[in-house]
């Protein structure tokens, strides 16, 4: 079962110039499993392999694998709007946010009506970010974005010299993003969006260097249980989502997103057919997912 049967997951990505944010919008169009629809600024900048492309209409291009590729000509929100009612609904929609721009003030719109926040992902430019922090013309702007991430990818990796130091000064920025590196924006999108909810509990699924756990259950949870089983979680897990009840309003579905240490929980914005009980699944390193890691939940 999904998520939500109703709601849209929202994706945003940020990132200063140059750090590899469209180069990641071409990665998710052609290697996504699921239909996704994604909002960047300028289609000059996608390199859409020709073969790939269904149809160009207006400000969209449709893609023969599902997916969607909208211009941000007329503004988030119309974009988001017309993606709201368009039928079928994408899945998840994926908002490259400007180069100079505070992603989370971008990330407002995912709690619109019709939507929910999956993360804010900020890509980072490994070989020129330590200059960039160093330039007081754009320092501050750089060190905004990367504090405002959820999920840090550290791109381009491949030209780093000092791979620990950057590392060490991003988390100096942001001491509870999950950081992931990678050369050419190539991030496993299981990292990125976390596995499927699976109604089946204790399934260890491979996912090419990730395992995914899920976990079930039908009675409401409390909030102190919730906050302490976080707590408790397991360095492996780096991420986490699900739909789940708590016993102080059982009747209210809530979504749990985590990435790294960080974590929110948010009221469900539409509630038809939701998922029934509690649905969480977990992602981690292969092999490194504790079997007992929902003991807290059971």
């Amino acid at each position: 079962m999904s998520l939500s049967q109703a709601a849209i997951e929202v994706t945003v990505v940020g990132g200063y110039l140059g750090a590899g944010k469209t180069t990641l919008m071409n990665h998710i169009l052609t290697e996504s499993k699921d239909p996704v629809a994604v909002l960047i600024n300028d289609f000059g900048d996608i390199n859409i392999d020709s073969e790939l492309i269904q149809s160009v209409d207006g400000n969209s291009i449709a893609l023969t694998n599902g997916c969607i590729c909208c211009s941000l000509v007329d503004g988030y929100v119309s974009a988001l709007e017309e993606l709201r009612c368009r039928e079928p609904r994408p899945k998840r929609i994926i908002v490259e946010a400007s180069g100079v721009a505070d992603p989370a003030s971008v990330a407002a719109y995912g709690h619109a009506p019709g939507f929910y926040l999956n993360a804010v992902v900020v890509m980072v430019d490994g070989a020129n970010v330590m200059e960039q922090l160093n330039d007081s013309l754009v320092a501050q702007t750089v060190a905004v974005q990367i504090a405002t991430a959820d999920l840090i990818a550290l791109n381009k990796k491949d030209l780093l010299s000092d791979f620990t130091t950057v590392r060490n000064e991003l988390k100096k920025l942001n001491a509870e993003a999950l950081i992931t590196d990678c050369t050419n924006s190539e991030i496993d999108l299981d990292l990125l969006f976390g596995s499927e909810v699976v109604t089946k509990a204790a399934v260890s699924v491979e996912m090419n260097q990730f395992d995914s756990r899920s976990h079930t259950s039908s009675d409401p949870i409390s909030r102190q249980a919730l906050t302490e089983w976080i707590e408790r979680l397991p360095d492996e897990v780096q991420r986490a989502k699900g739909v789940l009840r708590l016993d102080e309003e059982p009747e209210i579905p809530m979504v749990f997103q985590l990435v790294g240490r960080r974590w929110n929980l948010r009221a469900l914005a539409e509630r038809k057919n939701p998922p029934l009980g509690n649905q969480i699944v977990v992602v981690g390193p292969k092999g490194l997912v504790p079997e007992d890691w929902d003991v807290g939940l059971r």
